[in-house]
């Protein structure tokens, strides 16, 4: 989407907070603001064509809910009231720079819930009212087990979201969010270190300059991120990471670990730290007008789902394992998929059936084969031998390319790769990879990643690349490779330059 905004500077400007239980808590903002001539928004259909409500406004998919019977409502609370929607989660009525605007948080008989706000004739800041579940840096939580977690710990989250929302006048975006602490808030309050926002949609008001850094990845349910800028320190002393999906999220699941663990792997960002939780609303400037309605809300931190909203998987409760938890990716964007392929992949055998061209000639007869890049299953299918998810993205090659039977990655200081496994390895001692270097030596330039291992991967072979096909073997017992259930995941951010061929990688 092309966009064509006026330039905002970040603001120290924001006003009290307050925890979901109302406790006033100060959080000043590192937001940025801008005083842009309030105009029409101009954006495309989120979810599906809907009804107009207000002048010049833009409604999206609102239907029946408009008027869906509401069971409760705080307006105007000057204590940040909120209220809990389902299970570890609160709405709340977070009117942090703008107390002039008239805004109310709401949940209806079937579930569903939201708010609205009008921000007409106010010269106020930034109000942002919002989902949370988790924590906050000033105290807030919401009483869910798996926030906190140490940064290091986090092997997946994802979001789902279906939202119906109108929006008019002024600047707005729509954004999900969370912070990195050095201590848990049952520990110590305010001990945050970032603050990292994806932006899901904004309004043609709402910019950040020049992107920092496009397209970083595509994450398997279809979105493409960049990192949009960072601003350093703020109201909140934080420094301050901004992404967004670019053009836009239609609805559906986004995968939020590649962002965690890109900011570890290209910002040096400690895992030791704390993710506090995910906090999802919409930030509007004065003249802005806008009404949301969430009907799934969906959260998933290792493995365990909580879930809010009238959607289908709205249970709640927060013991909803997700169908194949996995370890999720450190420099992809995806898992294992919760979603059955349309189109089936071969049902994998512990002898592989093709020779996966490796530099020897024969693999053996007893090998676990992950990929041989023969065609069958095709590298554009993002399938493995194994049946399992397979990607690659920000090199200079795009994604990779496979040429005469190997994938090729073209890196110069960036690009990423998985191979998912999935399934219990023990019987195997050794991950064998085939493959070439444009100048040889290319082990120092990957970072190695697999079953709770990362590091170079020089530091866990004893072979070499060489330009021309051979083995690079790992000993997996020998490296600590938790084996019961891997991905191999390698990242190319290290400073290095070359290409790399792998012709093929299995299990021995």
């Amino acid at each position: 989407m092309t966009r064509d905004d006026h330039t905002t500077e970040p603001s120290d400007d924001r006003a009290a907070d307050a925890g979901a239980d109302g406790d006033e808590t100060t959080e000043p903002s590192d937001r940025p603001a801008a005083d842009a001539p309030s105009r029409a928004a101009s954006r495309r259909t989120v979810l599906k064509a809907g009804a107009a409500l207000g002048a010049g406004g833009l409604a999206v998919g609102l239907g029946d809910r408009a008027s869906a019977a509401k069971v409760e409502e705080v307006c105007d609370s000057s204590d940040y009231g909120a209220i809990e929607v389902a299970d570890g989660f609160s709405l709340i009525d977070n009117q942090w720079g703008n107390s002039a605007a008239e805004q109310c948080i709401w949940l209806n008989e079937d579930g569903s819930y939201g708010y609205d706000f009008d921000a007409s004739g106010t010269g106020g800041g930034i109000n942002y009212p919002q989902i949370l579940v988790g924590t906050k840096p000033w105290g807030s939580d919401t009483g869910v087990a798996d926030f906190p977690v140490r940064r290091r710990n986090v092997d997946e989250l994802v979001i789902d979201v279906e939202a119906d929302y109108t929006e008019s006048g002024g600047e707005w975006d729509w954004a999900e969010e969370w912070w990195l602490l050095e201590e848990p808030v049952s520990e110590e309050t305010e001990t945050h270190r970032y603050e990292i926002m994806l932006l899901l949609d904004w309004n043609d008001q709402h910019d950040h300059g020049a992107v920092e850094a496009a397209d970083l990845w595509t994450d398997r349910y279809g979105n493409t991120v960049d990192h949009w800028t960072t601003y350093a320190g703020g109201g909140t002393s934080a420094e301050f990471y901004i992404f967004r999906v670019q053009g836009g999220h239609d609805g559906g699941k986004i995968d939020l670990q590649p962002i965690v663990d890109y900011l570890t792997d290209e910002h040096g960002v400690s895992e030791d730290l704390w993710l506090s939780g995910v906090e999802l609303g919409n930030e509007y400037w004065a003249g802005s007008v806008g009404e949301t309605t969430y009907e799934t809300f969906d959260v998933t931190v290792n493995g365990t789902t909580y879930s809010s909203g009238s959607g289908e998987s709205a249970d709640n409760g927060g013991d909803t394992d997700t169908p194949t938890p996995t370890q999720p990716p450190t420099d992809t964007p995806t898992d294992t998929p919760t979603d059955t392929p349309t189109d089936e992949p071969d049902t994998p055998t512990d002898t592989p059936t093709d020779d996966p061209g490796n530099g020897d000639g024969e693999a053996p007869a007893d090998a676990l084969v992950v990929n041989d890049y023969d065609g069958d299953p095709a590298w554009a299918s993002s399938r493995n031998d194994l049946g399992e998810w397979c990607g690659a993205g920000s090199f200079e090659n795009g994604s990779g390319e496979v040429e005469g039977g190997a994938l090729v990655l073209e890196y110069d200081d960036g690009g990423w790769f998985q191979s998912q496994i999935n399934r219990d390895v023990s019987d195997y001692d050794d991950l064998v990879l085939e493959v070439a270097g444009a100048s040889g030596g290319e082990e120092s330039d990957v970072l190695f990643d697999m079953g709770g291992v990362r590091t170079m991967l020089a530091d866990v072979t004893d072979d070499s690349v060489g330009t021309a096909t051979s083995e690079v073997r790992v000993d997996l017992a020998s490296a600590g490779v938790d084996r019961s259930s891997p991905s191999l995941r390698l990242n190319f951010w290290q400073g290095g330059s070359s290409t790399l061929e792998i012709e093929a990688i299995r299990l021995e």
